[in-house]
């Protein structure tokens, strides 16, 4: 069985929950106080961390599929385990056409839409047939560069002077209803409640009883790191200008100027939209072939290229970008919470008098 380290998986957490959020100014429906959108979606993520590892901690060679199945009875634990390898590959899907847009109105605006797609889906079905530790290590290359280029963005916009704390202000001045408005479903659902791929990989992380300290900090490191970076995008860019743009990060990006030299930084941008969309995209790819393997017995080989075609097909099943954007808005974050919160939720409450073994 592949394994994986502690490191490793900080890593992992860090990087996959990241992913394209800093690019977006998400919680925008309340406005200035987004941030504190942000910090309310953020505890109750950490909740469902806590709820996730506890399940976890019942059964610590099990996946996701396995611990429903033990809960559940093989039949209905084995079809809830169909739903969420559905599930990820369809969350999957549209990261891949995330891709296709965002490079066709950010970079590649001339380029056909299905050679992006089909080009990234496929550096992702390259690296899902090589397993997990292979993907980690990938991710191990990719940290370094997130951490530096966005720490240059933040550098460079601080000594640029750009951010303007009063575009915070003021605080809560429409109550407390916006911010817990815009925080539930959808901030929940996006990034935080996505913690819930992890029931996947748990079970390959050799030191056991150290992932629900690894992944607390983690989660807590990713939670003040995003929360820090909608605040700085909201200082630069008002609230008014932040819910109008497509990519806000980018937008504040293209403000830099120093010394009329320095400036046109987008494609900084565009490498940390790369990065992000391509872990995520991945590592829900992987644990989609991970839980399908997991239910039917069908060898983990066999289940990478059918659901990568699955995936690239589906990808074009939307129509335009608009529509793609409001079903993953308006439709998708209200249905997701069924997987993260309802049914781990039901799987804790049914499994509080039962004990499992670990093996």
């Amino acid at each position: 069985m592949q394994q994986i380290g502690k490191n490793q998986l900080s890593i992992l957490i860090i990087v996959f929950l990241i992913g394209s959020t800093p690019l977006f100014e998400l919680g925008i429906k309340a406005k200035h106080d987004a941030w504190l959108a942000m910090i309310l979606a953020a505890a109750a993520g950490l909740l469902l961390t806590v709820m996730y590892v506890h399940l976890q901690r019942r059964a610590p060679e099990a996946e996701l599929a396995e611990l429903y199945k033990m809960h559940f009875g093989r039949w209905i634990g084995g079809g809830i385990g169909l739903l969420y390898a559905v599930w990820f590959a369809y969350e999957s899907m549209r990261n891949v056409r995330d891709v296709g847009e965002l490079t066709m109105m950010a970079l590649l605006t001339l380029t056909p839409k299905w050679i992006v797609m089909l080009l990234i889906i496929s550096a992702a079905a390259y690296t899902v047939s090589k397993g997990l530790e292979v993907f980690v290590r990938v991710v191990q290359l990719l940290f370094p560069i997130v951490a530096a280029s966005y720490f240059f963005i933040i550098l460079l916009l601080f000594i640029a002077r750009l951010p303007d704390p009063q575009h915070l202000l003021p605080i809560l001045e429409n109550g407390l209803a916006p911010v817990v408005k815009a925080a539930f479903p959808d901030l929940l659902s996006f990034p935080f409640g996505q913690m819930v791929i992890f029931l996947v990989f748990w079970k390959h992380v050799s030191e056991k009883k150290i992932i629900g300290r690894a992944s607390y900090w983690s989660m807590i490191g990713v939670s003040a790191f995003l929360v820090f970076m909608n605040m700085l995008v909201m200082c630069v860019l008002g609230p008014e200008l932040s819910a109008i743009t497509a990519l806000p990060l980018l937008e504040v990006v293209q403000l830099i100027r120093l010394a009329n030299f320095l400036e046109r930084l987008d494609v900084v941008v565009t490498l940390l939209l790369f990065i992000g969309l391509y872990v995520k995209m991945t590592a829900l790819y992987m644990a989609s072939v991970f839980t399908l393997n997991s239910v039917t017995g069908i060898a983990y080989r066999y289940c990478v290229m059918p659901i990568g075609a699955v995936i690239y097909a589906s990808s074009f099943l939307e129509p335009n970008n608009t529509y793609h954007i409001w079903i993953g808005l308006d439709i998708t974050l209200k249905i997701v919470p069924l997987f993260q919160v309802v049914l781990p939720f039901l799987m804790l409450v049914v499994g509080v008098r039962k004990r499992y073994k670990t093996n």
